[in-house]
């Protein structure tokens, strides 16, 4: 008895070894297999002639995603194992749609004339015969009963006369009606679409008074709470924690760095102060790239021509790491529930 509870011991011991060996092999792949990325761009100084691609990959291109754009248009292409998805054959697939409605529209039209010409065919049959049964009823009426047949006609032509007048003076009643009546819903819509338009006008303003009400409470509020802010910017522990952070950032950032570049541009905007800003944006760019970026401002001309390419790889533990650090430190921590506290008064 004892052997089985120990062999199914042994049993469920392996089978949760082996459950915690996948996940930590699942663990490390994530964390320690890098996503690789390669970025290239074009432009020959219009933004018409922009073409550019996007190639990302990872675990050995099981998956892989593809994103082109080329004269305005833009395609992405998703792989993961054998699955894919994309809208680069949505132009070849909207064609096949199309001829199929096409002989499908034909083949619907040729049945349907058939259908007609049966259809016609059947009702010309049943007028000849109907012709020739009302021929013989005329010509034995005629024979037999010529007195019986003018006082019919006489009859007929008299009910005829009635229903005529009848006719003609009937549509003036209804057309009186239908004269009254209209106006009447047409005032009723109009009644209805203008209530509905003061309402809409009225809510949007009643929207617009109630934000710029709680901007104004903002403003309030960050006037009153200034010497708040500047005491919270002076803690030495709140220093430390920007300190902590601001380190960390600059570290993931020489990681995140490509491993290959050339970047070459230039480029200029209708408004010099534009131009002048990006190049800003540039400058706090550059010690991170290094000299693989060449960037010309040109601020008489809206240019923009030259070429990029990137090339490099990203780990996810770097990102695990640095979260890591930011959650154990303790003036992050007593930064962040500070920050809710004052969030809250």
């Amino acid at each position: 008895m004892l052997h089985i509870l120990i062999l199914i011991l042994k049993i469920i011991g392996i089978i949760i070894a082996v459950i915690l060996g996948i996940l930590l092999l699942l663990i490390a792949i994530f964390l320690f297999v890098p996503v690789h990325y390669e970025v290239q761009g074009r432009c020959d100084g219009a933004l018409d002639s922009l073409k550019g691609k996007v190639q990302v990959t990872w675990l050995l291109h099981l998956v892989r995603a593809d994103i082109l754009y080329k004269n305005g248009k833009m395609k992405w292409r998703l792989r993961f194992a054998w699955l894919k998805r994309g809208n680069t054959g949505a132009g070849k697939k909207q064609k096949e749609v199309q001829t199929l409605q096409k002989q499908a529209e034909k083949a619907e039209i040729s049945g349907i004339e058939e259908e007609e010409k049966t259809e016609i065919s059947e009702i010309e049959e049943e007028e000849k015969s109907n012709h020739e049964k009302s021929i013989t009823e005329t010509d034995k009426i005629e024979k037999n009963e010529p007195e019986k047949f003018t006082e019919k006609s006489e009859e007929n032509l008299a009910t005829s006369q009635t229903i005529r007048q009848k006719s003609a003076h009937a549509p003036e009643s209804e057309k009186w009606k239908t004269e009254k009546e209209i106006p009447e819903k047409e005032k009723s819509v109009d009644s209805e679409k203008n209530g509905s338009f003061y309402q809409r006008i009225l809510s949007w303003i009643q929207k617009i008074k109630c934000t710029f009400g709680k901007l104004c409470d903002k403003i309030k509020a960050l006037s009153g709470k200034k010497e708040k802010l500047e005491e919270f910017l002076r803690d030495e522990v709140h220093k430390g924690a920007y300190h902590k952070c601001k380190k960390e950032l600059f570290r993931l950032m020489k990681h995140l760095k490509p491993k290959k570049a050339d970047v070459r541009i230039i480029y200029g905007f209708d408004d010099p102060y534009h131009t002048g800003q990006a190049l800003a944006v540039f400058g706090v760019l550059y010690p991170f790239v290094g000299g693989c970026i060449s960037v010309t401002p040109d601020f008489e001309h809206q240019v923009l021509k030259g070429s990029a390419y990137l090339k490099g790889k990203i780990y996810l533990w770097h990102f695990v790491q640095s979260g890591w650090k930011l959650i154990w430190n303790r003036n992050v921590r007593q930064t962040y529930r500070d920050i809710r506290n004052f969030k809250i008064k």
